[in-house]
């Protein structure tokens, strides 16, 4: 059991070194950015971006941790294999993320996210306006940082995962292996807070690149892979050409126009009162007490007292009541 819980904290370490090159990996990258900052200030990406780091250990030490239960029980080489290969496809994608993350930062201004996996539906377009040597560095840097450290954990964290037979206290770890399993809950939301953690949450500083010097690239492309908008639209419920035909029929003029104002182009103000209530206000049957000016405007100018908004479903949120 021993060995286990060794393996797994080793494997940590590895994930937690592997986003710390990643940083200096992008700040190298971004050097013309990143050398107009302060030393302090660069280390304190490393600090504060660890939060982000952590989180997605987390996430990656998910299978791991799941894959030891059976292994309780059955012993060989098989749950190392596992690891291995899991970790060497965590290391490619990971790789990609991270050269292509630095390569377009100088271009967007912003940390990838799941966008440019978007265009991968259609490669000869996105890769048009790419030189073939700029293609071929590309692809270079991936091998050679995948490379780097797939050996790296050949050379480290591969070795702890050795075979390793039944746990003699069944009894004990079952329970324990469970409820290590379940809390890695902790660490991928950012702790025991009740809003999870986010991208906001490593900002420190005033001068945006060092706060976006701290986001984790990796994080933050998985984090907008599975938060991302629905590419159809979601509140399309009837037919658009049957919607269309209503809409055009909104905009006939028909009949003879009714003037309520006697100048052809007033100054119209809007007063937007946010999570204000009705029952307040005098002019719509309300207190008479609470607002005398907006009673007055409503007996000088002219009152709506009917209001049509759209709302996705029934709800009491920011409308008048």
């Amino acid at each position: 059991m021993k060995k286990r819980l060794l393996a797994l904290g080793v494997y940590s370490l590895f994930w937690l070194t592997f986003f710390i090159i990643a940083r200096l990996f992008f700040i190298l990258i971004q050097n013309e950015s990143s050398f107009s900052n302060s030393a302090g200030d660069l280390l304190a990406t490393f600090t504060n971006g660890s939060k982000l780091d952590i989180s997605t250990t987390g996430y990656f030490l998910a299978v791991p941790m799941l894959l030891i239960l059976p292994g309780i029980w059955f012993s060989g080489r098989w749950y190392r294999l596992v690891i291995r290969w899991y970790t060497y496809f965590l290391i490619l994608l990971s790789s990609v993320i991270v050269v292509g993350d630095s390569i377009l930062y100088s271009f967007w201004g912003f940390r990838m996210d799941y966008t440019p996996f978007m265009y991968l539906k259609t490669p000869a377009e996105a890769m048009a306006s790419v030189s073939t040597l700029k293609a071929i560095m590309f692809f270079l840097s991936i091998a050679l940082f995948s490379g780097f450290f797939i050996a790296f954990y050949r050379k480290t964290a591969d070795r702890f995962f050795e075979e390793m037979g039944p746990v003699k206290s069944k009894v004990v770890a079952l329970p324990l292996f469970t409820i290590l399993l379940a809390a890695l809950i902790i660490p991928v939301r950012g702790g025991f807070g009740i809003a999870p953690i986010n991208a906001g949450s490593v900002y420190f500083s005033p001068t945006m690149f060092l706060n976006h010097t701290a986001v984790n690239a990796v994080w933050n492309v998985g984090t907008s892979a599975v938060t991302q908008k629905p590419v159809s639209n979601p509140y399309q419920f009837g037919d658009i050409d049957s919607a269309s035909v209503l809409v055009s029929s909104l905009k006939n003029r028909k009949g003879s126009t009714e003037y309520v104002l006697t100048i052809e182009k007033p100054n119209i103000l809007m007063l937007v009162l946010e999570s204000f209530s009705g029952y307040v206000v005098g002019a719509v049957g309300g207190d008479s007490l609470v607002t005398p000016n907006l009673n007055r405007y409503a007996r000088e100018g002219i009152l709506f007292t009917e209001f049509l908004r759209q709302e996705p479903e029934p709800t009491k949120l920011c409308r008048p009541y």
